[in-house]
């Protein structure tokens, strides 16, 4: 059977290309993951790994289940059935173990704050009202990482679609996470400040020991950027590299321009 076949009755799960069924280390571990709301059944028997160090991309279309299974991987819902680990802990006992970075349009811009405020209170875990050398100097240091230093003292509110993204993958960074999950980043970004952030995107998929999992529609995030990807509709329908799947109907089904709100 061709992973790009389709029937009305398609499998649960299709595994295609090079998995290494039973990795050394694996940080994001979903296993056989059901959820449903009301009838609906959202999410049925989702099974993949990520070892550290690797970059996924998680694909697929509007009302796939893709938020859901986010929400899940963040511990602000739980499966009906199966589980998902984090370094071989529930999401509730990871949290300061995993760096988020959401969509632009999910928080308030308007915001009284600086970027190096936001980052400093992702590095205390509440509110700076006064900010040390050494918490400055860190903050500092994952601004500069996302190039993002000089915004430092800006207003939240007068920033770009660009330099906000940075701003909260610093946000992100700071704890040096073992898990980074990147919820469609650039999307609500122009252009110019989508390419720039997809750039900076692979720059970090490149590092061997940061694992990640970014959310997007964007062709050319996932072809610069993912070392592996899943196509999920519901189900797992492939699950490779990138190389592997770059023919697959439904991921040249994505597009290189702006990403696109839903599940």
């Amino acid at each position: 059977m061709n992973a790009a076949s389709h029937s009305d009755h398609p499998p649960k799960s299709y595994f295609r290309g090079t998995i290494d069924p039973n990795p050394e280390h694996v940080v994001l571990d979903v296993r056989h993951v059901h959820k449903r709301f009301d009838e609906r059944v959202v999410l049925d028997d989702v099974t993949f790994h990520v070892p550290r160090g690797e970059f996924l991309c998680l694909c697929g279309p509007n009302g796939a289940g893709k938020s859901t299974l986010l929400k899940s991987i963040l511990g602000l819902i739980r499966p009906d059935a199966g589980e998902v680990l984090i370094s071989g802990v529930p999401p509730h006992e990871a949290r300061r173990r995993v760096g988020y970075v959401p969509q632009r349009k999910s928080f308030e811009r308007d915001f009284p704050a600086t970027p190096l405020e936001i980052v400093v209170a992702a590095l205390r875990g509440t509110w700076p009202f006064f900010i040390t050398g050494e918490e400055e100097k860190k903050a500092k240091d994952a601004l500069a990482r996302t190039g993002a230093e000089k915004l430092c003292h800006s207003q939240l509110r007068d920033l770009s679609g660009g330099e906000t993204q940075r701003v909260f993958l610093a946000r992100a960074l700071v704890t040096s996470p073992e898990l980074l999950v990147l919820d469609e980043p650039t999307a609500g970004v122009d252009t110019h400040g989508r390419s720039e952030i997809i750039q900076l995107l692979a720059e970090i998929s490149r590092s061997e020991h940061l694992t990640a999992v970014l959310v997007t529609h964007n062709l050319l995030a996932v072809s610069k950027c993912a070392e592996r990807v899943i196509y999920l509709e519901r189900h797992v329908r492939a699950w490779g590299t990138y190389e592997e799947l770059s023919e697959l109907p439904r991921l040249t089904a994505l597009h290189s321009g702006e990403d696109h709100d839903g599940d």
